[in-house]
Formats: C-alpha cells, structure tokens, sequence
C-alpha cells in the first residue's frame, strides 16, 4: 500500500513539474496583447489633395487630427461618423477630418447651393473651399448610398 501512495506520489510530482514552464495560448492571451496594443497612441500622416493629414488615435479611443493651422479631436469615432473642423489654412478656408471605417465618401455642402467633395483617403479628408463660401453641413455617404448630414458650427 505504501509502494502504490510512493508511485502515485511521484506521478504527481512528474505531471506538475512537466506542465511548469509551458505557457497556454488560452482566451487570456490574446486579450493581453490586444490590451497592450491599445494602450499605444498611434500617430500616421496621410497625404490628401496634396496637404499632409495627421491623424492620432489615443489609448481612451479618441482620434485627433492636424492640418497646418486647422485640427480637432473626437472623443469617439464610429463606424458612420465623422469628425472636422474648418479654418483658415494660406488664407483660404478649408475643411479637414477623419471618418469611420463605413463612410465611402464625404460631401460638404455650401451655402450659395456649392458643393465640393473633400478628398477621403485612408480615413482622412480635406478640401478647400472656393472664395466666398462657407460650410454649411457635411454629408457622409455610406454603404448602399445612404447619407448623414451634420450641421456646420
């Protein structure tokens, strides 16, 4: 009876010391290294008509951008919305963003009845406005065609 607890005993042992050392690729891994990505900020500059868009997304999930003397921060940034901000860039007025990942494109609508689609690459979209005009909503246009107006304010 002694010799089969000794056998059993060391069974153990030999089990538990094999297993030391291993590590599992469990659920708790995976969310570890997504975790640590997230806590990055991540700045990228992206060329649009030719002007280089900034655009940073921070640990809290806010996105920021930059154009030269134009730029604003989101606290959130979903799928179908955007982000801008209008100012004077070389003495002329521009409108610059960032949009989700379901906006296909961008239109700013003018007053006088104007329109200009901003260039969107990569997320980020600028455009200049023609003399004399201002911006009176964004329109994103999404998947299908459907669109969502914003107010300019």
């Amino acid at each position: 009876m002694l010799t089969a607890l000794g056998a059993g005993l060391i069974g153990v042992v030999v089990a538990v010391s094999s297993g030391l050392g291993r590590q599992q690729a469990g659920p708790g891994v995976g969310v570890a290294a997504a975790e640590a990505t997230r806590l990055t900020v991540v700045t990228r500059s992206i060329r649009v008509a030719g002007v280089p868009v900034r655009v940073t997304r921070k640990p809290s999930g806010a996105v920021c951008f930059r154009v030269p003397r134009v730029g604003s921060c989101a606290s959130t940034l979903r799928r179908t919305q955007v982000a801008y901000a209008t100012g004077l860039s070389r003495g002329r007025q521009v409108v610059a963003g960032v949009a989700g990942t379901g906006v296909r494109a961008v239109i700013a609508r003018l007053t006088r009845h104007g329109t200009v689609w901003p260039t969107l690459r990569s997320g980020a979209f600028y455009a200049v406005l023609p003399r004399g005009y201002r911006l009176r909503r964004l329109v994103a246009v999404l998947p299908g065609g459907r669109r969502t107006a914003v107010r300019a304010s």
